[in-house]
């Protein structure tokens, strides 16, 4: 009796148990089974919401690049305009090569994930690779929080799509400024010293507003520079004054074509201009499609210009004002590889009115990796300049001439550098440490 009793005992726990098993299954599976209802639904409410990035980087990054392989999300052009904001610092190793730290920081519906990721770039890199290295970072970065977006569909091992559109309605993507972003800029130095002293003020704006349609610009600007010396004979003055306006508007006609205007204003007692004015039509044809120029590109283009001058003094051809007419060739080409850079360019340019007034001017950059850790550098630029319209008349003084505030006649301007380097040691130095960091 007591075993019959005990045997049943034993099967009724057992059918617990098998309950409690089944319980236990079937309750995750309602819950995810609801989660699944709840995310759907969610992503279906946030289906149209952009996760927006802020790059918080240095000229030393290239944000095209990185733009470029990582379409998939919006880039934003403040911090208080983001969901997560990326923050890149460099931290050189000597001649070894450098660390790069990538803080990730969310904000709002992502303020719980901030972290940060690494990437070692040793000495032996090219540019190209650093980029693409960091850049790999950073996609891994913006992954967590991808995943937790209504963009979480577009996400793969390797992303290779077209960016979502901006959702209409979205308040977070709603312009006031139409894409415009004004900078503007102020600034200056001077020193002092018993028999000497300088003064150099700067100041200015940069009105930009970048679509994938066009380009556009404008920027007034001015500089003021003045140097003093006390002699035996009394006080030498030199004084500069440089300033004027740039602007472009720049369109784009599919991948290969573009287009655009350039009106330029410029004073320089330097250059002998009072003042100038010139406006220029361009066009420009790139061999491959421009969402390749991050990596390659050949372009070339023509530019007609009309101009009218205005001179401080009478210049070397009799004149005291002038209109005149040019056009400009301009060959580029620009390749980003593994192995290396190499940027090279030719412009040709002359005056319709005598068509001995011309300039030509070459000029090229490489940085080739030989092998790893050997590195070669070249530069080179050389001018033939025949179209110097603008030099005054009047001798110049040994006084300007040593201050330089006057430019001097001549035809021709040669300059360039070579280098190597080689680096070599242990691969594992990729460690920040800060200390005694004077």
């Amino acid at each position: 009796m007591n075993k019959e009793s005990d045997i049943k005992k034993i099967q009724g726990q057992a059918f617990i148990s098998a309950k409690a098993k089944l319980l236990i299954l079937f309750i995750p599976a309602l819950f995810y089974g609801f989660a699944g209802i709840v995310t759907d639904a969610q992503v279906q409410r946030t289906h149209n919401s952009m996760l927006s990035v802020f790059l918080d980087i240095d000229t030393w990054i290239d944000a095209d690049y990185i733009r470029q392989q990582i379409p998939v999300v919006q880039y934003v052009r403040d911090r208080e305009l983001a969901n997560v904001h990326i923050i890149m610092s460099r931290h050189p190793a000597g001649t070894t090569g450098a660390t790069y730290n990538i803080s990730f920081i969310g904000y709002r519906e992502y303020r719980d994930k901030n972290f940060q990721l690494s990437y070692w770039a040793p000495s032996s890199n090219t540019s190209d690779e650093t980029r693409r290295g960091y850049t790999e970072k950073i996609k891994m970065g913006l992954a967590p929080f991808i995943a937790a977006s209504g963009i979480a569909d577009r996400m793969f091992i390797e992303y290779d799509a077209a960016p979502p559109a901006v959702a209409e309605g979205d308040d977070l993507f709603r312009d006031p400024w139409n894409s415009w972003v004004i900078e503007m800029y102020g600034g200056g130095n001077f020193n002092r010293q018993e028999t000497s002293n300088s003064l150099h003020i700067r100041y200015g704006i940069f009105a930009d507003r970048i679509t994938t349609e066009s380009r556009t610009r404008l920027r007034p600007y001015g500089n003021y520079n003045e140097r003093n010396f006390k002699t035996d004979d009394g006080t030498i003055t030199s004084t500069s004054v440089r300033g004027g306006f740039d602007s472009y508007h720049i369109i784009s006609l599919g991948d290969h074509w573009g287009a655009g205007v350039f009106g330029d204003i410029f004073v320089s007692t330097f250059h002998n201009l009072y003042f100038s004015a010139e406006v220029s039509p361009a066009i420009e044809y790139s061999l491959f499609p421009y969402e390749e120029a991050t990596r390659r590109s050949i372009t070339i283009a023509w530019r007609l210009g009309a101009g009218y001058y205005d001179y401080v003094e009478e210049t070397i051809f009799d004149k005291t004002e002038e209109w005149l007419l040019g056009q400009a060739l301009v060959s580029s080409a620009d390749f980003r590889q593994p192995w290396g850079n190499i940027r090279a360019g030719l412009i040709g340019f002359h005056h319709f009115h005598d068509f001995r007034s011309n300039r030509a001017e070459l000029f090229a950059t490489m940085n080739l990796r030989i092998i790893e850790g050997l590195s070669l550098s070249i530069m080179g630029r050389f001018n033939l300049i025949n179209d110097l319209v603008a030099i005054p008349k009047a001798d110049l003084s040994l006084e300007e001439i040593l201050l330089e505030q006057r430019r001097r006649a001549t035809s021709y301007d040669f300059s360039g550098n070579i280098g190597l380097s080689y680096t070599f040691g242990s691969r594992i130095t990729g460690v920040f440490n800060p200390r005694l960091n004077m």
